[in-house]
């Protein structure tokens, strides 16, 4: 007869292994939540602007103003800096790109972070074509 005993379950060390990936997960995770809610309001915001039946005459100036009016009222209006990272583009026959494109930095520890990129993207008729 086998008189061998199998281990079952983890083992003490195996258990700290898998609780300690669970903590990094769970830390990295709960430091990404914020950017990407902040994002989402972005979107959120851009998609109203396109929606505007004057956007297509509108210059970069009086499209910011709109975006960091709807940036105030939804509380993110640090995020960006419309100036460097909103920008309208033509893009030939009566159409302008709507486009904002930035990055956030999320430090997680000593000299480690997470770099995010985001690009949102609306094409509108141009009010002058």
């Amino acid at each position: 007869m086998n008189t061998q005993r199998y281990q079952k379950g983890l083992t003490f060390w195996s258990l700290c292994f898998v609780l300690g990936v669970l903590a990094f997960v769970l830390f990295v995770g709960f430091k990404l939540i914020p950017p990407y809610l902040t994002d989402m309001n972005i979107s959120k915001a851009l998609e109203q602007l396109s929606k505007q039946s004057d956007v297509g005459s509108m210059s970069k100036g009086e499209a910011g103003e709109v975006l960091r009016k709807q940036f105030e009222i939804d509380g993110i209006e640090g995020a960006i800096k419309l100036d460097k990272d909103f920008t309208i583009e033509p893009r030939g026959k009566g159409q302008k790109l709507l486009r904002i494109r930035y990055e956030e930095v999320i430090p997680l520890f000593a000299n480690m972070s997470i770099l995010i990129e985001f690009d949102h993207q609306k094409t509108v008729k141009s009010g002058d074509g």
